[in-house]
C-alpha cells in the first residue's frame, strides 16, 4: 500500500500525485467510445455538487500528459460500469467514543495500487482516505471527525451522475458532521447503487442507500447505537432498484455477522472488539476467495472522538493493526501558533 500526501490548491494537488505517477510510467488507460459519452454527460452533476474536483482532475491529466476527457472519463466513469467491491463497514457508540470499522474486499491484483493517502486541502478539511484509484475514495475520516465508508450493491442500470468516489472525496473535503453529509448524499444524483456509512464524533449515526432514481436514509433501529452496512441494500424502498438475483452470495451473511456481535454488546465495543469483528472468518467478515482471487486488501478501526486510526494492510486476521497518526499530526501541526515574533 501507498502512502501519498496531497496538500495546496486542488489543481496542485491533482497535478503533484499525477507528477510522481508520471515519473512511474504511469498512463491514463483508454477509454471506450461509450464512457467517453457517459463521462461527458456526467461532469455537470460532479461540477454542481462538487466543482473543485474537476480542477484536481485536470491537474492530474496535465500532469500525466493526458487530454482532461480522457482521464475525466476514467474517473467519472468508476463504479457505473460492474464495479462493485464487497465490502463491510459498521459504526457503533457508547458514552466514552464513537467507533467506526470497515474491511474492504476486493481482487488481489489491485493489491499493489492501493493507497492510504493523506489529503490536505487548501480550501478544504483535512482527511485520510483510502483506495485503489488515484483522486476519489473508498474510505476515511477527516479531521473533524466525521468517517465514511462505501459498499457496492449490484445495479439494474446506470445514469449519468456522480461516482460513489468524488461524493466520498466531497464528504471528506467539506462536510464537518453527518447532517452536512446526509444533505450533500441526498442532494446529489448518482451513476449506479451504492451504500454509503457515516458516522461522527456526536454519535450521529446513518446509512445513504443511493441509485440513480432515488436516495434513502438509514438509521440505527431504536434502542440500538450501532448500524451496519454490506453489499445490499435494507431500507424496503431501495431492494426495488438492486439486481437481488447477482447480489454476492456472503453479503447477508457478512451483514448478519456483524450485527449480531455488535448486537450482543448494543454498540459497547472497544477497537479490539472491533478487530475481532473485522477479522471473523464463521461470517466471511474476513474475505478470502481463493478460487476468484478475492479478499480483504485492508482494513480500518477508528475512534472518532481522538482520531485514533488503525490500518491492517491485508487480512485482519493474520495482519497487524499499526496505528496512522498523520491527520493528527498535521491538524495538530495547523493548529501550532507560529514562533516567529511579532513585529
Amino acid at each position: 500500500m501507498y502512502h501519498p500526501v496531497v496538500k495546496g490548491s486542488y489543481y496542485d494537488m491533482g497535478y503533484n500525485y499525477g507528477s510522481i505517477l508520471c515519473k512511474h510510467n504511469f498512463r491514463v488507460p483508454k477509454q471506450s467510445t461509450e464512457k467517453l459519452e457517459f463521462g461527458k454527460k456526467s461532469e455537470s452533476e460532479v461540477k454542481r455538487v462538487f466543482p473543485e474536483i474537476l480542477e484536481e482532475i485536470k491537474g492530474f491529466s496535465d500532469a500525466c500528459h493526458s487530454p482532461y476527457e480522457e482521464f475525466g472519463a476514467f474517473i467519472f466513469c468508476i463504479g457505473a460500469f460492474k464495479y462493485e467491491p464487497e465490502c463491510s463497514v459498521f459504526a457503533s457508540h457508547d458514552e466514552s467514543d464513537v467507533v467506526f470499522g470497515r474491511n474492504y474486499d476486493f481482487f488481489y491484483s489491485l493489491k499493489d495500487v492501493t493507497e492510504s493517502c493523506l489529503a490536505l486541502p487548501k480550501d478544504g478539511y483535512y482527511s485520510l482516505g483510502h483506495s485503489d484509484v488515484f483522486i476519489g475514495k473508498e474510505d476515511g475520516i477527516n479531521e473533524k471527525g466525521l468517517a465514511i465508508g462505501m459498499t457496492g450493491v449490484d445495479s439494474k442500470g446506470n445514469k449519468p451522475g456522480i461516482s460513489f468516489i468524488l461524493a466520498i472525496r466531497c464528504v471528506l473535503d467539506k462536510c464537518a458532521n453527518v447532517t452536512e453529509a446526509l444533505k450533500v448524499l441526498s442532494d446529489a444524483h448518482f451513476t449506479s447503487t451504492y451504500n454509503f456509512l457515516l458516522a461522527d464524533k456526536e454519535a450521529d449515526l446513518a446509512v445513504v442507500e443511493a441509485a440513480p432514481e432515488k436516495v434513502t436514509i438509514r438509521r440505527p433501529e431504536e434502542g440500538e447505537k450501532f448500524i451496519v452496512c454490506t453489499n445490499h441494500f435494507v431500507h424496503p424502498d431501495m431492494t426495488r432498484f438492486e439486481d437481488i438475483k447477482a447480489r454476492c452470495w456472503d453479503s447477508v451473511p457478512r451483514y448478519n455477522a456483524v450485527y449480531d456481535s455488535l448486537m450482543k454488546r448494543n454498540g459497547r465495543i472497544n477497537i479490539e472488539n472491533a478487530q475481532e469483528i473485522l477479522s471473523n472468518h464463521t461470517g466471511y467478515v474476513c474475505s478470502h476467495q481463493e478460487k476468484i482471487k478475492l479478499g480483504t486488501l485492508w482494513s480500518i478501526v477508528a475512534r472518532l472522538k481522538k482520531l485514533e486510526i488503525l490500518r491492517a494492510e491485508g487480512h485482519p486476521c493474520n495482519t497487524k493493526y499499526k496505528e496512522d497518526s498523520r491527520l493528527n499530526r498535521a491538524v495538530q501541526k495547523r493548529q501550532k501558533p507560529s514562533n516567529k515574533a511579532h513585529i
